[in-house]
Order: C-alpha cells, then structure tokens, then sequence
C-alpha cells in the first residue's frame, strides 16, 4: 500500500513539474478560455479541401499534438467562426505554415485568399516573412533581438477586437495594425493582396492552421470569445 501510495505521489509530483498540454487551468476556464484542440482527436477541425469535419490522416495527432503529417494534406479550420476574441497556442515546425485569421470557408480559391497569415518559420530575422509576422504586410516590431526556438515550441497570442490586431511572439509583442485603418490600407495596396477581393473583410471569420509541405505541430490551442 504504501509503495503504491508513493508511486501515485511521483506520478502526480512529475505532471506538476513538466506541466499538462490541451488542457484550461481553473483560472482560464473561469475567464471563459476554451480549447480548440483536445490533445486526443481532430474534433473541431474541418478540411479546407472538403469543408467537412477533419478526419485523422494526412493530419492527426502525434505526442499530443495536431501534427502535419504528410505534404497534401491541405489547409485546416476551426469549425466555428468568430469575430472578437484572444487566441493562444504552441508551434514547432521543420519549415514553412502559417496561422489565418479571418478564414472565410464561403470565400473560394486558397484559404488565404482573403485571410491575413501570421507567419511560421525558423527563422529569427524580423521581416513580415520571418516567424511572428503578419506575412507580406506588417514586420516585427521589437527592440533588440526577436525571441525564438527554431527547433523548440514557441508560443503566439492574437488579440483580434473591433479589427484590431495585437500578436505577442514568445511573450513580446511583435505587432500592432488596424484592419482598414488608412496605414492599414496603404500596405495593402502596396502588397500583393492589393487587388485580392474581400482580403481580411471578414469580420466573423474561422481560424485557420496552413499546409505549405513541411511538418508542423500545434498544441495548447485556445482562444477566449471578447464581449
């Protein structure tokens, strides 16, 4: 008995100590925080190829993670769609994907057709294109060095209110735009979306995760809905 008392003690000591993933604390659950990922199934995920729910394949879960498994597997998106909220999730990844906000599933073409991306790479440069920026039209606004792990998990937070967009890279915040708003307007007209019909119009939109070939993985993803 007491050699099993023991055991359950050290079980309980090591989760407190490496900590619990896809799961919401009692202070986030009391804060209205939800997961979006349970750590176990694709559940809450559609495909952007078929517009159904995800079916575990090409994507699917490994050691807790919605982990990319293999090139053409395509893009993915949440399964409900919202308008003012706090996402925050973990990204490890051997290259190239993306987070979409504003996913329109009703739009066609690519899922980032009319949904602004916030980048995911390896790199730790500070471009629009490097890790944490808003691709191709907001770059990373830090002072002195970006923090990353390019092999490691790194953590992102969007805040998207009244089109208002706030996203915190490995606790820093590397941006700060308001969709619409004339500096807003002036990038996009000078990017390549410049002439991409209903580009981030979407106000109640999905979240998106991107397929560009490489593997990646996502755990702890959660978002908080914003009244």
């Amino acid at each position: 008995m007491k050699n099993t008392i023991s055991i359950a003690i050290l079980i309980a000591l090591s989760s407190l100590a490496f900590g619990e993933h896809n799961v919401l604390t009692r202070a986030e659950k009391k804060e209205g925080w939800k997961l979006l990922f349970d750590g176990k199934s694709t559940s809450g995920w559609h495909s952007w190829k078929t517009k159904k729910p995800l079916e575990a394949g090409a994507w699917g879960v490994e050691d807790g993670s919605l982990t990319l498994m293999k090139k053409g597997a395509g893009d993915i998106y949440t399964s409900e769609a919202y308008e003012n909220y706090e996402l925050s999730l973990e990204w490890k990844t051997k290259g190239n994907s993306g987070i979409l906000i504003r996913v329109n599933p009703e739009a066609g073409g690519p899922i980032y057709k009319v949904a602004p991306e916030m980048q995911i790479e390896r790199s730790k440069g500070k471009k629009s294109t490097d890790a944490g920026g808003l691709y191709a039209l907001y770059p990373i606004a830090v002072d002195g060095e970006k923090k990353i792990q390019p092999q490691g998990w790194n953590t992102v937070r969007i805040r998207m209110v009244d089109g208002k967009g706030t996203h915190w890279f490995n606790g820093q915040k590397v941006a700060e735009y308001q969709i619409g708003s004339e500096d807003w307007n002036k990038k996009v007209a000078a990017s390549k979306f410049a002439t991409w019909k209903g580009f981030a119009e979407t106000k109640k939109g999905h979240v998106g995760l991107q397929d560009h070939g490489a593997q990646v993985s996502f755990r702890n993803v959660k978002i908080k809905e914003v009244k």
